[in-house]
């Protein structure tokens, strides 16, 4: 037995949201048909979209941000769904919104595109919606998701989920030093540069780790691989700055990441945003990481829709983890279940696999230890009470001995036996 799903207009945006909401955070099979009278006939979980139901089935009434299929302004009405707001308000309907285009508005970062049509400014989490209605602390999405499956179970008390498990992926990110090269010419080359040229952070580097301020990354490393066990299995990005390949080559952290999954960080920090200059540092990545396969990335900087998502597409990357505000915590795509990227310009799912982290070492920096621990702690029951993925970004440097980051670090430790 399975879901099925009537509407008389399936459109993508239909298909997309049911699918992510019921296979994806529910792992339930779905259906789809817009013929009413094999849908009236079928013996499975009935439930239809539209403007009125057909029977006694499990009915939502539709709103018309699923029928669209342009992004434009539009008068945003929301209403009171328990302590917060919700938008898409409707009546005579099982919800007293429509959770559907609610989910797909948030989920798809429909905001996002409206605000980069009239602004150059970056967007912040207070301009979110979520912000504003007070759920940016929580994986909506997933927490409806939730609400829908009691429906369902309290119609037809005799169905079955598949199981789902909580997941925890701790994402830790670094920059390459360029190396010296080989060669009177060369080096002279290499030393002009690094004076020159902010791209070449060779001296910066060297200055840090005279004055204290820096950390030796491979040291963080070594020291990081004694404490973390299999199950953590954390994620390496790596960033490289802008300097030929020749600067680039395999040394201790290559040896040290050999067996651990690697990707590429800020792929898209270049103004220009253009494929050629990350396809670039995808060939410095796999210089020194020759064994990655699966391609992955994460942004941490600006994150503009939808070109930063077609250049990674375009470049190979396959998988990303960006999708989550750097100063702020909380759930940016409204949910803690990895979903496939919908292209609101070409209006259809793309292959790239976004992962959302919620809360990262630069929001907890400036928190005193038990504060920086209880937020932790509560994403983590947050993801947990969805049995969600709960991803997080720390900067290696945070995790090193220095005294500087001895909060961070032992932020981090808790985290891990928290999440378990």
């Amino acid at each position: 037995m399975h879901l099925i799903v009537f509407s008389t207009l399936l459109t993508p945006r239909i298909k997309y949201i049911f699918n992510f909401i019921f296979k994806d955070i529910l792992k339930a099979e779905v259906e789809f048909t817009g013929n009413s009278q094999y849908f009236l006939q079928s013996d499975n979980i009935k439930i239809s979209y539209g403007e009125l139901p057909l029977a006694d089935e499990l009915f939502f009434k539709s709103t018309s941000l699923l029928l669209s299929n342009k992004v434009e302004e539009f008068n945003l009405k929301t209403t009171l769904f328990g302590e917060y707001q919700v938008p898409f308000p409707v009546k005579d309907s099982l919800l007293p919104f429509d959770v559907f285009a609610a989910s797909f508005f948030i989920v798809s970062r429909y905001e996002e595109y409206l605000h980069q049509k009239t602004s150059t400014e970056d967007f912040k989490a207070s301009k979110s919606h979520q912000y504003k209605w007070r759920i940016l602390d929580k994986p909506i999405i997933d927490e409806w998701a939730l609400i829908l499956k009691n429906l369902i179970l309290k119609k037809y008390p005799g169905f079955r989920f598949y199981d789902k498990k909580f997941i925890q992926q701790p994402t830790i990110n670094f920059t390459i030093t360029p190396n010296v090269p080989d060669g009177f010419l060369s080096k002279t080359k290499f030393f002009i540069s690094s004076v020159f040229k902010k791209e070449n952070v060779y001296l910066t580097s060297k200055f840090d780790k005279i004055t204290g301020l820096g950390v030796d990354n491979e040291a963080v490393l070594a020291d990081l691989e004694k404490s973390l066990d299999k199950k953590n299995n954390p994620l390496f990005f790596i960033g490289f700055p802008n300097v030929p390949d020749e600067y680039i080559r395999r040394n201790g952290i290559s040896n040290l990441l050999a067996e651990k999954s690697v990707g590429l960080l800020k792929p898209c920090d270049n103004e220009t945003q253009n494929v050629s200059g990350i396809k670039e540092a995808v060939s410095k990545l796999k210089k020194i990481h020759p064994e990655q396969i699966n391609l992955n990335s994460q942004q941490l900087e600006v994150l503009r829709f939808p070109i930063c998502y077609l250049n990674l597409l375009n470049s190979g990357i396959n998988s990303d983890y960006s999708m989550g505000y750097a100063d702020t915590a909380g759930f940016r795509a409204g949910t803690c279940t990895p979903f496939n990227w919908y292209d609101l310009q070409l209006e259809k799912v793309t292959s790239l696999s976004v992962k959302s982290y919620c809360i990262s070492d630069s929001v907890l920096q400036f928190k005193h230890l038990e504060e920086a621990k209880k937020i932790v702690n509560d994403y983590i029951d947050a993801v947990k009470v969805v049995d969600g993925a709960f991803f997080s970004s720390w900067q290696l440097r945070s995790l090193s001995n220095n005294y500087k980051y001895k909060k961070l670090k032992t932020v981090f430790n808790d985290m891990l036996k928290s999440a378990g």
